[in-house]
């Protein structure tokens, strides 16, 4: 058993989640060159039911190392119950700890589990060796109680849950810029595929133009039960 997964994020037009490696995406917000795609995504995991969000470390360490201030704090959704990060290697020093999940390997620096034991944060181990085993990891959370996880990338994480056939939904808001690059972020920074069976097939269930500036795309993956 796990919980549903549902990736909700906003993007280029070309599906990148950032200007170029490496900055914060909240500068579009800044500026606003995302027409407020931040803020409806963000409401988006209320709408969508969702009792947790799932981030990856290296979306906290560029944010850590390229602040934004932002007028206004962005929308936080009600309904989550916690912020979970997935931090294989145990690269981040959190500086609070209030609303947070970690999910590690079992392999760990030792180091590294001292320091959430000491900050109280709680945490799980999934899986030993290079990589999280995701699938362990969402068992353990749904065991928790957790039961609609909103993923919100970066795109490393996003990849992974791709190609682990994790994926149930697909919640894509799009702003109207365009980005362009090679190595620049994207929604799904997976691996490679090398047949078409493995692509992964979607069905629409709703599409909406919001203030006449954003699209929002939403999608199941194909053959699943609502």
């Amino acid at each position: 058993m796990k919980p549903l997964v549902i990736l909700n994020v906003f993007s280029s037009i070309d599906g990148r989640l950032t200007t170029a490696p490496n900055r914060n995406v909240a500068e579009w917000t800044q500026l606003g060159m995302d027409c407020g795609a931040n803020e409806f995504t963000h409401r988006l995991y209320d709408e969508l039911e969702c009792d947790g969000l799932i981030s990856g470390s290296e979306s906290l360490i560029v944010w850590g190392n390229h602040s934004v201030q932002l007028e206004s704090e962005v929308y936080w959704p009600k309904k989550s119950k916690a912020y979970i990060v997935f931090d294989g290697r145990g690269r981040l020093n959190f500086n609070q700890s209030e609303g947070l999940l970690v999910v590690t390997r079992e392999d760990v620096n030792p180091e590294y589990l001292e320091q959430l034991k000491e900050k109280n944060i709680p945490f799980i181990t999934a899986g030993n060796g290079d990589q999280i085993d995701l699938e362990i990891a969402l068992g353990k959370l749904y065991s928790m109680g957790f039961r609609r996880l909103g993923l919100s990338g970066g795109g490393k994480i996003n990849g992974a849950f791709l190609r682990k056939g994790l994926i149930d939904e697909f919640s894509i808001v799009v702003a109207p810029v365009a980005v362009g690059g090679t190595n620049t972020p994207t929604i799904f920074d997976s691996t490679d595929i090398h047949s078409i069976d493995q692509l992964t097939e979607l069905e629409l269930i709703k599409s909406n133009v919001i203030n006449d500036k954003l699209v929002w795309m939403y999608y199941k993956k194909k053959g699943d039960i609502s």
